[in-house]
């Protein structure tokens, strides 16, 4: 299936900053693109939509994704597949298992009953397992065991931690947590990421789809592997700030996730830490990357002086 022949394209989760950014990408490369949404009039997929693209090229519906009606009536005209959902914690009925588990088991069954879509792709995680005590890990993990057995032509995306700007970028949580607070106690200080550029995540997404990429896993990270510490250490250099970093044990920093959990939006949950405790967040070494996709990999020190400056006291130009 040629690229210049896919011209729609359904997207589960493309109110965030990822999905905004592949979306953008596809708009470019004249696709239609339709985004499932709990949240219609989101300003971000509004402001998208008028600046993208061209009048009806995107359209954006509310749908309830766990709903089977509604998912088979969302995919029926799209012959291309994105599925972005996912939450980083839990809270009131959306648990890691409704979210990320049974969602993508109606998903599938729905794609195999109406058998237009040609094409699935599934961002995962890195770090996926089922023998963890994280919830989100095992969550996942079953979403990911679900697509091998139901489809066939499906490509499972496991990113590393996420930069670029957006709202929930982890750059910006932890510069903003840097700039308020000169002392910060460090669950996982230790744990290894590689940091990928949301930019270089939309062109994976669109080589994926041009060069029919099926039945395989592709790991989504970075060209520098970095711990924790290392990149609370960049961020806090970015905004000209001095801040001592106290490594912490897992079980303190569980005490600290439970405390923190508590807040509608927390910066950290126990599970959290637990997912910290699970390993690595880098490739594998088992799977393709960006890289074998001939992706010009953009670093984290390249990108963050874009968008972290208005974290500093002093302005952009401060030193």
């Amino acid at each position: 299936m040629s690229l210049a022949y896919v011209k729609k394209i359904c997207l589960f989760g493309g109110a965030g900053f990822v999905g905004r950014s592949i979306v953008r990408l596809l708009a470019k490369r004249g696709f239609e693109v339709k985004i499932a949404t709990r949240s219609p009039f989101d300003e971000d997929l509004l402001e998208l939509k008028s600046t993208v693209s061209d009048p009806g090229q995107i359209v954006i519906e509310k749908i309830n994704i766990h709903s089977k009606s509604q998912v088979k009536d969302f995919i029926k005209d799209s012959e291309i597949c994105i599925n972005l959902v996912g939450i980083l914690f839990e809270k009131g009925s959306s648990t890691f298992k409704k979210v990320h588990t049974d969602f993508v088991d109606n998903l599938t069954s729905a794609i195999k009953e109406e058998k237009n879509v040609k094409h699935f792709i599934h961002f995962s995680s890195l770090g996926v397992k089922s023998n963890t005590n994280s919830k989100y890990l095992e969550s996942k993990y079953k979403a990911e065991e679900i697509i091998k057995k139901n489809l066939k032509n499906f490509t499972i995306i496991k990113p590393s931690i996420v930069f670029g700007g957006g709202k929930k970028d982890f750059t910006n949580t932890f510069a903003k947590l840097i700039s308020l607070f000169p002392i910060i106690p460090l669950a996982g200080a230790s744990v290894k990421f590689a940091p990928v550029y949301v930019g270089d995540i939309a062109l994976g997404v669109e080589k994926i789809i041009d060069e029919e990429i099926k039945k395989e896993t592709i790991e989504f990270v970075g060209n520098e592997i970095l711990n924790l510490t290392e990149i609370i250490k960049i961020i806090s250099n970015e905004i000209r700030t001095k801040n001592i970093i106290i490594p912490i044990p897992s079980w303190l920093g569980k005490l600290q996730g439970a405390v923190l959990g508590l807040a509608p939006n927390p910066m950290l949950t126990i599970d959290q830490v637990r997912t910290l405790e699970s390993g690595d967040n880098i490739a594998t070494g088992k799977n393709k990357t960006l890289s074998d996709l001939k992706i010009d990999l953009q670093g984290i020190r390249k990108i963050i002086p874009n968008y972290l400056w208005r974290f500093r006291k002093g302005g952009q130009f401060a030193k």
